[in-house]
């Protein structure tokens, strides 16, 4: 079969590798959509998790059942499935307390196990029992499904910092991510400005009419007095950092109001993680900055939901779909920003 193998930094190409054998235990996906994340970017230009060399991509996946084993009655041949990127121990501490994004021994497919960039994918015992696998709505196509992963994280983030109806979200980052900030806080009453640093991602912003109030450049733009402007001087309630750098972690921190809410939802580099925010903002104005990562198995299921209710918009975000024989030209679009999302269709058009 054909799928996306990293090879090593720089090495991501479409090969010729062996079919999955099926267990009795497992099932075979036939893999319609998937989406290429940022982490599969961040592998490819740096390398892989634990150094490893060689692995199938992808994590954000739809497909339809093509064979079950004979020990598996909980799905049939014909299921419409989106599996999602994360396995769970369920033993640990934190997945004893239903905190499944933090368990201690979690697992990523697409790095621990082979992911979705492939004509199929073995949906293991493991994935099956411990992965996240929800059944795709009748009214859903497979291509918008294949964003139900990536809108889960968005989604999670949202509900802890319980934006609510009114508020002022300030999204940093013009990426898939930042499209899906806009739209989820939208679909829960707020009012959504994004901050970026591309013109021609911005101009997509605008172009594509995703929803957001305001679309600044950070190069052209002082997005703290611009943001004072629109709320009074007051600053915005919610500011979420969906990209990996540290000046807008700084700017966030200054641009929200008192009381007002910090999301650190994009990591930064493993090599220079440390950043400085403004402490004494940060204590007497009562600002709270808050980690985000991951969601817990349910909120896939809602992302589906919202995707199917057009809350989120897929065809406004997924800008370029490539056939899997051009995985090298599909993952070199993604990384120069030249489209928002890119998925990569394995079977079909």
């Amino acid at each position: 079969m054909k799928a996306s193998v990293y090879r090593g930094p720089g090495q991501v190409r479409c090969e010729e590798v062996p079919k999955p054998t099926l267990p009795a235990d497992g099932v075979m996906l036939k893999v319609t959509a998937c989406g290429i994340c940022g982490s599969d970017l961040r592998t490819y230009r740096h390398g892989m998790r634990g150094n490893l060399n060689f692995q199938i991509l992808g994590h954000e996946i739809s497909g339809v059942v093509d064979e079950v084993g004979a020990q598996v009655t909980d799905y049939q041949v014909g299921d419409r499935l989106a599996v999602a990127a994360d396995i769970h121990c369920h033993q640990c501490y934190y997945c004893k307390k239903a905190l499944y994004n933090l368990c201690e021994n979690w697992q990523l497919i697409g790095t621990h196990q082979p992911g979705g960039m492939a004509e199929y994918m073995l949906l293991t015992h493991e994935i099956l029992t411990h992965g996240i696998i929800h059944r795709i709505p009748d009214t859903l196509e497979d291509l918008p499904s294949a964003l139900a992963e990536p809108s889960s994280s968005v989604i999670w983030a949202q509900q802890i910092l319980q934006i609510e109806p009114g508020d002022l979200v300030v999204v940093f980052g013009d990426g898939p991510i930042g499209a899906l900030h806009v739209q989820v806080a939208r679909a829960r009453g707020a009012k959504a400005v994004v901050v970026g640093l591309t013109g021609e991602r911005l101009d997509m912003f605008r172009q594509r009419e995703l929803g957001a109030l305001r679309v600044f450049d950070n190069n052209t733009h002082d997005v703290v007095a611009e943001v004072k402007a629109l709320t009074g001087g007051r600053g915005a309630d919610v500011a979420i950092v969906a990209a990996p750098a540290k000046s807008p972690q700084a700017q966030a921190v200054n641009l929200v109001r008192k009381r007002g809410k910090v999301a650190l939802f994009g990591g930064l580099p493993k090599t220079d993680p440390l950043t400085e925010l403004d402490s004494n903002r940060i204590h007497y104005d009562e600002i709270s900055v808050i980690g985000t990562f991951s969601y817990h198995p349910d909120i896939h299921g809602v992302a589906l939901d919202m995707l199917d209710r057009r809350l989120i918009q897929a065809d406004k975000i997924i800008t370029a779909t490539f056939p899997i024989t051009e995985t090298a030209a599909a993952f070199e679009a993604a990384l120069q920003a030249r489209e928002l999302k890119v998925v990569i269709i394995p079977n079909g058009n």
